[in-house]
């Protein structure tokens, strides 16, 4: 019997160059069935790509906004965040939008019951009428449809900037969902408190003469102390990135190292600005943010048991009390001006006994949101100043316009705010620190409120509303964790 007739090497390397054709024809129609099948086409990208220039754009744009602040500008500001939400929402993925659906319906509440408040404030209702349309009716005459605000046009304008700084937290939130975007927002907010950190160094050196508004300057002070905490932040994340290279082959080690080298130097430049320009509770207030950041960085390394974070915290905590002891507030001050005094430097004493006076006049629903300039001439004084636009701190004017019970759930939701990023840092993997920065940037924030009135800018709110809506879409993985 004749053995059976093997193949010739001509016939194998015949089918080999045919087999690996069709191995990559497979691939690609693998390839365009899951693009076609996840519901991404590459309009869809563009748009998400706009959103994400139109944000980083605006967040660069926020020292413009620091000098320009003001009706048109916070109109301008408004417009456009709406106008990058309508792109968004028809450029998110499917997937993206679920992850985003699920991390911002939990927070929806908390952020409405102040617009709700707001709302209701400028409704016509007699029964909670603040106690100036009862002075109005006499003096006109007739009836007056009164409302909780004392002035409802203020109010609503004060309403639409609110809603304005939500939707700013949500457009950030929905562009970075995606971790490669979410690395140009945090660029972004580096650069921004860079530029802000500059133009402070640069008026004290070189304008020193050249005086601002209060507001202008505590907003430019609090853009520096987060900018701080940003390019922390940035630091962290070049120093992770570098060692988790190995897993990404297309990451550039060059390129790591000059990020890491511009974060450097831009928190250089706002730990300078705090040092020549801040007040002694700013540095205060923005030690307690970069030790909180640190802290998560620490704990994550070395002490990843439970315990550890209370080994941490007890130091912090002890130190806290040792500052206070060492220089206490001035007794009888409401908690919302509990620091008004001991600022340096510190606002008139007139401001701050007019700014005592009407809080402690105000009712418990407020005299409405933005009326603090309207209501301060009424308890003025005959040699007062004329008062300025806001409160001293930001917690007086917030437990005065929209009154102490919701001041204190402000405070609480605050705090629970910090609790949730700072937990969720710990529990994260190597993109831990956007919660951990967000959570920072919450806790400085808190401690500035109480300090002077700069978190009530445009600014300074467009700046955490962005650091927030980063921090939060990233406080979770959208990789199934085993």
């Amino acid at each position: 019997m004749l053995a059976p007739e093997s193949p010739s090497r001509g016939a194998t390397s015949t089918r080999e160059p045919l087999l690996g054709r069709n191995c990559i024809c497979v691939a690609r129609l693998c390839e365009q069935r899951v693009r076609a099948s996840s519901g991404h086409p590459s309009k869809s990208d563009s748009n998400v790509s706009t959103t994400r220039f139109i944000l980083v754009t605006l967040i660069c744009a926020s020292p413009i906004i620091l000098l320009a602040d003001g009706l048109i500008t916070q109109g301008l500001v408004a417009c456009t965040v709406a106008a990058a939400l309508v792109i968004a929402a028809r450029g998110l993925r499917p997937g993206e939008s679920a992850f985003l659906l699920s991390i911002i319906l939990p927070l929806g509440a908390a952020v409405a019951v102040p617009a709700l408040l707001m709302l209701i404030q400028v409704l016509p209702l007699r029964g909670l009428a603040h106690p100036i349309w009862t002075s109005a009716e006499k003096a006109l005459g007739h009836p007056v449809a009164g409302a909780i605000s004392v002035d409802p046009g203020v109010s609503v304008i004060a309403l639409g900037q609110y809603l304005s700084t939500a939707a700013v937290a949500l457009l950030s939130a929905a562009v970075a969902v995606d971790r490669q975007r979410a690395e140009w927002v945090l660029f972004a907010l580096t650069a921004a408190g860079a530029v802000i950190a500059l133009s402070v160094l640069a008026h004290d050196v070189f304008f020193p003469g050249v005086g601002f508004g209060a507001l202008l300057q505590a907003q430019a002070i609090d853009c520096t102390a987060m900018g701080a905490i940003f390019a922390s932040a940035a630091c962290i994340r070049t120093i992770e990135r570098y060692e988790t290279r190995r897993s990404s082959p297309q990451r550039s080690v060059p390129t790591l190292l000059r990020t890491g080298a511009a974060s450097a130097v831009a928190l250089a430049i706002c730990a300078a600005a705090l040092i020549l320009s801040a007040t002694y509770w700013t540095l205060f207030a923005s030690a307690c943010g970069l030790a909180a950041l640190a802290c998560v960085s620490i704990i994550r390394r070395f002490t990843p048991e439970p315990w550890g974070a209370a080994m941490i915290a007890a130091p912090a905590l002890g130190v806290v009390l040792l500052l206070l002891a060492y220089h206490p507030p001035e007794r009888g001050r409401s908690l919302p001006l509990v620091l008004a005094p001991i600022l340096a430097p510190a606002p008139s004493a007139s401001l701050t006994a007019l700014s005592e006076r009407v809080l402690a006049d105000a009712p418990l629903v407020g005299t409405g949101a933005g009326t603090f300039a309207s209501v301060a001439p009424i308890y003025r004084e005959i040699d007062d100043p004329p008062p300025g636009p806001t409160a001293p701190t930001a917690a007086a004017a917030v437990a005065i316009e929209v009154g102490k019970p919701m001041f204190f759930l402000i405070a609480v939701a605050t705090a629970a705010a910090i609790f949730i990023l700072l937990r969720a840092s710990l529990r994260r993997g190597r993109d831990s620190f956007y919660a951990a920065m967000a959570g920072s940037c919450l806790i400085t924030l808190l401690l500035l409120a109480f300090t002077n009135a700069g978190p009530l800018g445009t600014a300074t709110s467009l700046i955490v509303a962005a650091a927030l809506g980063l921090g939060f879409a990233q406080s979770k993985s959208r990789t199934p964790q085993p």
